[in-house]
């Protein structure tokens, strides 16, 4: 099922093309085409070893002489084959830079938008999914893409754009789409009690060793405190106390924390729904 659209402008390319020039297709193309087929199919019921063989097989014997069009519809093959997240999305992402132009391009778009938000990736994720709508904006894959846009920005605690794709989706639903319909009515409900949590920041510092002093003076006290490691675009480490607190409860805090002399300030963080508030 997965792969009857793709099937069917395979055979629309090959319909259209002139009776002389299909008559005179090399017997190599014709195996090209055949063995690759075989592939597609063996992947769609669900006979991923000997999928993975007939490709192997298929790249060894066609893959450098290969047309564009074939070498990316091998290309989604080995991604939608592949074993470790990471390889699927080397290839996902080579028929998306490569191969841009095949059937095959937003299909690959919204699996890599799939596997970010798996990786908790949220904002690569809603990157992927938006360029699926903006270059291929008749897609049947367009409506299923705003579905996860909706998913990764609630995530991102953006309620207000994951209300906008849910709403947006509904509009653009298929016809007789129930399932689709269901998940946009579920994100609906749900993307406006996305709300903002927060920490409180209390000091920064160039060496770790200072930051770590400072939380084990605070957790003796009595306060969770922790520290944010630094990375290479934010060289400091961050001294902060209280995790994923509501504003009301980051304020009480850090009016404590003020009266124990210290300087506090709160920090904002997006609440994944589905937290315990």
């Amino acid at each position: 099922m997965e792969s009857r659209r793709f099937r069917m402008r395979s055979m629309i390319l090959w319909a259209v093309l002139p009776a002389s020039l299909c008559l005179a297709a090399p017997a190599g193309m014709a195996q090209n085409v055949e063995l690759l087929d075989r592939v597609e199919r063996l992947a769609d019921e669900g006979e991923a070893r000997a999928a993975r063989q007939a490709l192997a097989r298929w790249e060894g014997e066609f893959g450098s002489t290969a047309p564009l069009a074939q070498r990316a519809k091998a290309w989604y093959l080995a991604g939608r084959l592949a074993e470790e997240g990471a390889e699927a999305e080397l290839n996902y992402l080579r028929v998306v830079i490569e191969g841009s132009n095949s059937p095959y391009g937003d299909d690959a778009l919204l699996r890599l938008g799939q596997y970010k938000y798996a990786q908790a990736e949220y904002a690569r994720a809603v990157e992927y999914l938006g360029r699926l709508r903006r270059d291929y904006p008749t897609s049947e894959l367009a409506p299923e893409a705003l579905l996860w846009i909706s998913k990764s920005a609630g995530a991102l605690g953006d309620a207000e754009r994951a209300c906008a794709a849910a709403e947006q989706g509904l509009r653009e639903l298929p016809p007789d789409d129930t399932l689709l319909e269901r998940s946009f009515r579920e994100e609906q409900a749900s993307c406006g009690a996305t709300a903002r949590r927060y920490t409180v920041q209390l000091a920064a510092f160039k060496e770790v060793a200072a930051a770590q002093n400072l939380a084990r003076g605070l957790l003796g006290e009595g306060y969770d405190a922790w520290v944010l490691n630094a990375t290479s675009r934010d060289p400091l480490y961050r001294v902060r106390v209280g995790r994923s607190l509501i504003e009301a409860e980051a304020q009480a805090l850090a009016d404590r924390l003020a009266s124990a002399g210290y300087s506090p300030f709160l920090v904002s963080q997006p609440a994944r729904r589905g937290e315990d508030r």
